[in-house]
């Protein structure tokens, strides 16, 4: 599909869209592009932008941005900040997903609880959990599964940064896992877990393979919820009976998208801004997105402009990014790992807080 409109717009061009496996994506795109092997357009996870850009293998688009008029704020303004770096813009996003939280208005009515609230208090949060978790449900569901480090930030990053801590100092120098705030936000996610507030196997869940069906199944009655889950919850709940509703999630929720950027062995670089020039217009990437886009005039178009996804674009201004560093995906399996170690009991919120600054520390 793809293919054949690129081609109608412009038929001075061919262009193949080559899929490639989500595992060990970065270190693959790194060879083919060292090898002189890779695509002219490559598609990168915000995520994995530090690593490809820390090691120069990506062109700065600044240039192909001033020549086709493209502008900072035509995109969801913290994913095109994950692709900046020194000064130099090395991406432009096209794919946008952060959670909003969902919520069972039946349960809540059940258990004749208030709903709950956009962006309510971390305080009042817990005090809707422990009133809504009954003997037949639980108020809420976390992420924190070892196989799934990127799952568990989305469902402990948010916790973090509503406490008014961070991963990393400033600069990035240094981990700030260790300060007061981390420490308390830290001690809020466990305690999730150790006063039975989340299911017991949250330990090993991930969001959309565990939580999502157990939502479905009603036996959550909050859930951190993306865009690509919503419209399947909709059409279920009216299957199943149940009313449902989502608000702006408590302290600010984890931005993540995919960019297009292009790689230094590109051996058309002129076709491949020609392309995503193309594929970032409104009317394009509205059509051709099966995830929220990251273009924000797109948000209204199509079948973006149904209502359901609304929450979404009121969430993109109250999300934040995970640290823009090479070292993100050690970062992020050290800050699992010693997660998991709270939750089990093998070390206090403040001990896991410390080892996590300390292994941190030795890598960066």
């Amino acid at each position: 599909m793809i293919e054949t409109e690129f081609a109608k717009a412009y038929p001075g061009y061919k262009v193949k869209v080559e899929l490639m496996p989500i595992a060990n994506y970065v270190e693959n795109a790194a060879t083919a592009v060292l090898g002189g092997n890779s695509p002219d357009v490559l598609t990168l996870d915000t995520l994995m932008l530090p690593t490809m850009i820390g090691r120069e293998l990506l062109k700065p688009l600044d240039d192909m941005i001033a020549s086709n008029g493209i502008k900072k704020e035509d995109f969801v303004e913290v994913l095109y900040n994950a692709g900046m770096q020194n000064g130099k813009t090395y991406a432009l996003p096209y794919r946008f997903t952060a959670s909003a939280l969902f919520y069972n208005k039946t349960l809540f009515d059940k258990a004749k609880v208030d709903y709950p609230t956009d962006r309510m208090s971390f305080e009042d949060f817990r005090a809707t959990c422990e009133k809504v978790t009954t003997a037949d449900f639980f108020g809420y569901g976390i992420a924190a599964s070892k196989n799934d480090p990127a799952n568990v930030m989305t469902s402990f990053a948010p916790v973090l940064w509503g406490f008014g801590a961070d991963f990393l100092t400033e600069d990035h120098s240094k981990s700030a896992l260790d300060t007061p705030e981390a420490i308390q936000a830290i001690d809020y996610w466990v305690s999730l877990y150790t006063d039975k507030l989340v299911p017991e196997g949250c330990i090993n869940y991930a969001i959309t393979a565990d939580l999502f069906p157990l939502a479905m199944n009603q036996s959550i009655a909050m859930i951190p919820m993306g865009d690509s889950n919503i419209v399947k919850i909709d059409g279920f709940a009216k299957d199943a009976g149940f009313e449902w509703g989502v608000v702006l999630h408590p302290g600010f929720a984890r931005a993540a998208g995919w960019s297009f950027t292009i790689p230094i062995s590109a051996k058309d670089q002129p076709a491949a801004e020609v392309y995503i020039n193309w594929y970032i217009q409104p009317e394009v990437v509205s059509k051709n997105n099966v995830v929220l886009p990251g273009v924000l005039a797109a948000q209204k178009l199509g079948k973006w402009a149904d209502p359901l996804y609304d929450i979404y674009s009121e969430q993109a201004v109250y999300s934040k990014h995970c640290p823009s560093t090479p070292a993100w995906t050690q970062i992020q399996t050290i800050v699992t790992e010693e997660l998991q170690n709270a939750l089990t009991g093998v070390s206090t919120p403040e001990e896991a807080a410390k080892e996590m600054s300390q292994r941190i520390n030795e890598i960066l």
